[in-house]
């Protein structure tokens, strides 16, 4: 269990390296890196015989995804439907475009709320399984992040609870099961 957790710990920061190298570097880096993490947190899931990290990692994944296809489909029905490409518009249609933008703007945020949840959960079931504080920083920051990403400064704290799980996967790496008495 011990080298599991510690390869798996070890597994998980060179995949978040990836994702925050990926932030300067481009899209597909940032994918590379969310892949390797997973697959580390499923090794974690196993070693430590819990099943909630897993399934909230899995879960925060599908969410994230989801909320990016809407948000890309959302996109498109605005610029394609809208007759602002072909012709001046008509005055009256700038509250429609109006309530296009906020409402997609709500069920994006709708989307990352409910990814940043899962993460936050994932964090704390990672710190319950493994007694690593980071962790519990991670989805601390994370969950504060999430919640003020309306504002700019929800994305940083985001990153903030990203660095904070790089600092625990990097502690993973030298991890040693609690002794039984």
């Amino acid at each position: 269990m011990q080298e599991k957790v510690r390869s798996a710990g070890e597994l998980a920061f060179i995949g978040v390296i990836i994702q925050l190298a990926g932030l300067l570097l481009g899209g597909l880096a940032t994918l590379a890196g969310f892949i390797v993490e997973l697959i580390a947190i499923k090794r974690l899931s196993e070693a430590f015989n819990n099943p909630a990290i897993w399934r909230n990692a899995l879960n925060a994944v599908i969410t994230a995804i989801v909320g990016t296809v809407v948000l890309i489909a959302s996109i498109f029905a605005l610029l394609l439907g809208s007759p602002l490409l072909l012709k001046p518009m008509n005055p009256h249609l700038y509250p429609l475009l109006s309530i296009g933008i906020a409402a997609t703007f709500v069920v994006v945020y709708v989307f990352v709320l409910l990814s940043g949840r899962y993460y936050r959960n994932l964090y704390n079931e990672l710190a319950n399984s493994s007694g690593i504080s980071e962790f519990r920083d991670a989805a601390k920051w994370t969950w504060l992040g999430v919640l003020l990403f309306i504002v700019i400064v929800g994305a940083i704290l985001v990153l903030v609870g990203r660095i904070f799980a790089l600092l625990g996967y990097n502690r993973l790496k030298e991890w040693k099961p609690p002794q039984q008495t």
